[in-house]
């Protein structure tokens, strides 16, 4: 699940990359049902130790990270996590964080940077996963985080109703990514999502108290809904 501009995934497919496979997490690769948009690579860029000092303004990761609340004794999904831009700063908060990218070299990187940084993120699970699968177990997590890398998952009905049982009942989801439009940051309006579109999608699916926020972030918009 992102380019030290746009932090993708490439559109995700996940396993347990350091850890014996865990009884109903699927780590088999599956084919994709329906074209997305590809994404590029990340693999190459660091988490946190370098990140571009331009993302870090227009991405406002302070603002995201307050959006998940209390993160104590939480469990949280860095959907698309690509190499760790926002899988370490939850790592320092949260119980628990599972990192989901398709790019094995991605969550690779993310373990080298755990035995860097030492024993604070041992809290980190990286996962390789289809693209089109969440691979969390059923109400595994509290809160799930998926930053520019929406438009990247094939199937996203079937996606949102795998997601919906891997979240705990009142489980918060944020989803992040580009608005539509002229931007400097970004792919082209071909592979976005509009907001109107996601919305839509995640009341299909059963989400509720979906809200769009499209003034917070100056290039993203930010939909946040319950389970």
């Amino acid at each position: 699940m992102r380019s030290l501009l746009f932090i993708l995934p490439i559109i995700f497919l996940w396993s347990c990359s350091s850890k014996p496979k865990e009884e109903g997490v699927d780590t088999s690769i599956t084919p994709q049902e329906e074209q997305a948009p590809e994404a590029p690579n990340e693999s190459e860029k660091s988490p946190e130790l370098q990140e571009d000092a331009g993302r870090t303004e227009w991405q406002n990761p302070e603002f995201v990270l307050n959006l998940l609340g209390d993160l104590t004794d939480k469990t949280v999904a860095d959907v698309g996590a690509g190499s760790g831009y926002f899988t370490f700063k939850i790592a320092r908060k949260a119980k628990k964080v599972i990192a989901l990218d398709i790019d094995p070299n991605s969550l690779e990187y993310i373990q080298n940077q755990k035995s860097i940084v030492g024993s604070w993120a041992d809290n980190i699970d990286t996962r390789l996963t289809p693209a089109d699968v969440p691979n969390l177990l059923d109400n595994e997590v509290d809160i799930v985080l998926i930053v520019n890398t929406y438009a990247y998952i094939p199937n996203k009905s079937q996606y949102l109703n795998r997601l919906k049982k891997g979240m705990k009942h009142g489980g918060l989801l944020v989803i992040i990514d580009f608005k539509t439009g002229e931007i400097p940051v970004g792919p082209s309006d071909e592979a976005k999502v509009s907001s109107e579109t996601l919305e839509q999608s995640l009341k299909q699916a059963g989400f509720s108290n979906t809200k769009t926020d499209n003034k917070s972030l100056q290039y993203q918009y930010i939909i946040t809904a319950k389970n």
